[in-house]
């Protein structure tokens, strides 16, 4: 019942898996990291990006207001408000707004001036166009600092609705810090500015993704068909139970473990081989191997017109041996007689164990030639001493019957008729070639 299992498993192999099924899971395990560390490097870049640029727009709006308060610090004068404006001395400072506008063209940023907390000059306007002169600096903390002497720097700054990045540098007046000017871009037209260099990132990012997963891709194809070429070598070996196939070379290409598993493959093929086509008593092909023989030298035969002959030989009284000997005597007479038969095989010629005492020889040779060769192997058996249990001795001898091809319809013709000539043969009282 196994061995019934086993044929319908050979003659119905299981459908194969698609090939793609390693190739999609070694993309998955490959591309998804690649994909997440792009992210990665997207976030991490832009990330850099933007202190980087913060950094370099911090100096930009530190240079500004220091350029401003150094020139507004050095006018003569004492600065104080009259009527809601700012003057230093006699001098309406109110009419440099005109140097604030200059140092907004330069810089491409906000220019205010401060007395105390009040922004009493500015280019600074709301949503709708309206100064937002006179109005209170709201982060008294910023404002102390400034007052302090030191210069702040911020990115936390609301003005109106929008936040800013500022820098804040103090005004000194006769050596005393009067006020302060404030060098300021809302982080909108800061980002918008950089908006570039974002882009170059995220497209930077996706082309690397793009060419490494391409990469991937091309090696994941030429590991996953190695691996495949591997797999159908085996695969052609066990299910349509032949010797034929080759390696394809592809799978050697790289000094690697594959090429190591390639080898290894070839190795249990050749003993999954030997396994599958040779008696394991004997070691001459079994009948399932033997068929295959016989199938190729029917069809060598037909396309080249060659002549080929079929013999099959049968130990006399084998049972009686058995019966008297015993089956391990028995084994030791079939390994004898194998042995002595194989010696006389060439390499047009094989040897195939057809059943328990019965043994089919396929030769490329006409009828007399291959004759002459039974006589011989008929002598040696005969010559050949057996020895039973007790260590007694003891000879046999074999009967064979010769078929060769003649334009039969098939190679089962030719074996009927050797199979006919021997039976012809031990009718005749055995120890004969008939054919």
């Amino acid at each position: 019942m196994e061995n019934e299992n086993q044929n319908e498993e050979l003659k119905n192999p299981p459908k194969r898996r698609p090939r793609k099924k390693l190739l999609v899971q070694i993309s998955l395990i490959t591309l998804i990291p690649i994909f997440l560390m792009g992210v990665l490097f997207v976030l991490i870049g832009m990330y850099v990006l933007r202190q980087s640029a913060t950094d370099e727009m911090f100096r930009s709006l530190r240079g500004s207001a220091v350029i401003t308060a150094e020139y507004f610090s050095s006018i003569h004068g004492i600065y104080h408000m009259k009527d809601g404006e700012l003057y230093c001395g006699d001098k309406r400072m109110n009419d440099e707004i005109s140097f604030l506008e200059n140092e907004k063209l330069v810089f491409h940023n906000e220019m205010s001036v401060f007395y105390g907390n009040n922004r009493v000059m500015t280019t600074l306007v709301d949503e709708n166009g309206k100064s937002l002169l006179g109005t209170i600096h709201a982060d008294n903390r910023i404002v102390s600092e400034v007052f302090k002497g030191n210069i702040v720097s911020t990115e936390k700054t609301i003005i109106g609705r929008e936040r800013y990045l500022c820098v804040y540098v103090p005004i000194y007046n006769n050596n005393k810090v009067v006020g302060m000017i404030g060098s300021a871009i809302s982080m909108h037209d800061f980002y918008h500015m950089n908006r570039l260099l974002y882009l170059y990132i995220i497209l930077l990012t996706i082309v690397t993704v793009l060419v490494t997963a391409f990469l991937i891709s091309v090696f994941s194809r030429h590991l996953v068909k190695r691996l495949t070429v591997i797999r159908d070598y085996m695969e052609e070996l066990v299910t349509k139970q032949t010797a034929e196939q080759k390696m394809d070379e592809i799978a050697f290409r790289h000094n690697d473990e594959i090429s190591e598993l390639a080898k290894h493959s070839i190795s249990v093929a050749d003993s999954i081989k030997t396994l599958m086509g040779t008696d394991p008593l004997t070691g001459l092909y079994n009948r399932r191997a033997g068929r295959q023989n016989l199938k190729k030298l029917w069809e060598k035969a037909h396309s080249d017109l060659s002549v080929f002959s079929i013999v099959i030989g049968d130990i006399d009284h084998f049972k009686d041996i058995n019966d008297q000997y015993g089956h391990d005597v028995g084994d030791t007479v079939l390994i004898g007689v194998s042995r002595i038969i194989r010696k006389h095989m060439n390499e047009e010629s094989f040897a195939i164990r057809w059943g328990g005492e019965e043994f089919l020889l396929g030769l490329e040779l006409p009828r007399e030639e291959t004759e002459a060769i039974i006589k011989e192997i008929a002598k040696e058996i005969k010559r050949e001493a057996f020895f039973a249990a007790d260590k007694s001795v003891f000879h046999l001898s074999m009967t064979f019957g010769i078929a060769s091809f003649a334009g039969q319809e098939n190679i089962d013709s030719v074996i009927k008729l050797a199979d006919d000539n021997l039976y012809k043969g031990k009718n005749q009282g055995r120890d004969c070639i008939v054919s």
